[in-house]
């Protein structure tokens, strides 16, 4: 579901940034890969990518794939024939169908079976398919965009997810910041959110109170968006003025069930599961395998991509992980002109490319113990 009822360009840096790279590079048909906590809106994004590239007169379809079940997800993509499962009662066009001669947005693919997986890259390796049920050969031809809310580099190395559609699917990648991290955009979201509910509820909202978009803007906001459309739906109902006030908010949405520093201050890069604790599970089972293999790894980040310099691809033989990180952080800060491409070419956020390319290591530590590898 696409959290916001029409699309806004938020004003943010971050959101400004990647709304460049996508009219930068949304016509080249390289895939985008999108990446982000829940509720950050990421099919706003892909839907964002698909108007801005060449075929964005032709159909979009959007499947979440965290919703089904491995039998329901492979009908929603592949549609099914009369009778093909239980409760198959007619013929029934799939995701690929729907898509054809435009985009497929497949949200949360890291869901995804490792069966249905390979059914995926064969369908983007051949342009063909055919329904459950059926044996007519039908043609697919779309352009994908892949987004989740887990770390995919782990699940690649955990053997969860094929590193050949890894490889597939990670063109040019996106992370969405946070909405804690990006206050700027609240306003103009509430805009957006009262105009939705005030056609919703019969009422005439004008506005918010300066003191009520204070708090909205010193919330953790771990649900991101979608919290904050939720909490403006509730005000938005309960007003009596025509601004919204403080008292019209939910008493609790200021205080969000987010893991507390020592000092009682709210983390805000510790509180979902999704982050916590992964990256060193992650980093473990990279430095366990043989330094070899260790090496192989780092250069595929980079081995993948076009038009690759020299310089990213001398020998690493005698330098260590933490250096052969550096050295292709810093080559791609130079050879692209935004944070967003270097990080995108890297399989990486911008965050993660910011520290491996600190100078010394001394000061902060070793990245790799605080930041994912891919």
């Amino acid at each position: 579901m696409n959290i916001l009822p029409t699309f806004i360009e938020l004003p943010s840096a971050p959101m400004q940034e990647i709304y460049c790279t996508i009219q930068q590079l949304a016509a080249s048909g390289i895939p985008f890969f999108i990446t982000g906590e829940t509720g950050v809106g990421k099919e706003g994004i892909a839907r964002y990518i698909h108007e801005n590239g060449p075929r964005q007169d032709k159909p979009f379809a959007a499947v979440n794939c965290g919703r089904f079940t491995a039998e329901l997800l492979q009908s929603e993509l592949f549609g099914h024939e009369e009778g093909a499962f239980t409760g198959a009662s007619h013929q029934r066009e799939g995701a690929f169908e729907r898509a054809n001669g435009g985009t497929l947005f497949l949200d949360e693919v890291a869901e995804m079976s490792l069966e249905a997986q390979k059914m995926l890259l064969r369908v983007l390796d051949t342009g063909t398919f055919t329904r459950l049920g059926g044996n007519e050969n039908l043609t697919a031809d779309f352009y994908i965009i892949s987004a989740t809310n887990k770390n995919i580099g782990e699940a690649v190395l955990a053997a969860e997810f094929r590193p050949d559609l890894y490889y597939r699917l990670m063109g040019v990648m996106l992370d969405i910041p946070v909405l804690r991290e990006r206050q700027d955009d609240i306003d103009p979201l509430v805009e957006v959110f009262i105009r939705e509910f005030n056609s919703e509820y019969g009422k005439s909202i004008t506005g918010i109170s300066p003191n009520a978009l204070t708090r909205l803007k010193q919330a953790a906001w771990p649900g991101n968006i979608r919290q904050l459309r939720v909490t403006v739906q509730t005000a938005v109902a309960l007003a009596t003025t025509p601004l919204l006030e403080i008292k019209d908010f939910p008493y609790n949405f200021f205080t969000p069930p987010v893991s507390a520093m020592p000092d009682g201050q709210l983390n805000p890069r510790k509180d979902t599961p999704d982050t916590q604790d992964s990256t060193p599970t992650l980093i473990s089972q990279l430095r366990a395998l043989p330094t070899e293999t260790q090496h192989e790894i780092i250069q595929a980040i980079s081995a993948h991509l076009p038009n690759l310099s020299e310089k990213e691809t001398c020998c690493t033989e005698n330098m260590n992980l933490r250096q052969i990180l550096h050295q292709l952080a810093r080559t791609r800060i130079e050879k692209y002109s935004t944070l967003v491409e270097a990080a995108s070419s890297l399989g990486i956020d911008t965050r993660t490319l910011k520290i491996y390319a600190r100078p010394d290591e001394d000061e902060a530590g070793d990245p790799v113990e605080n930041f994912d590898f891919f």
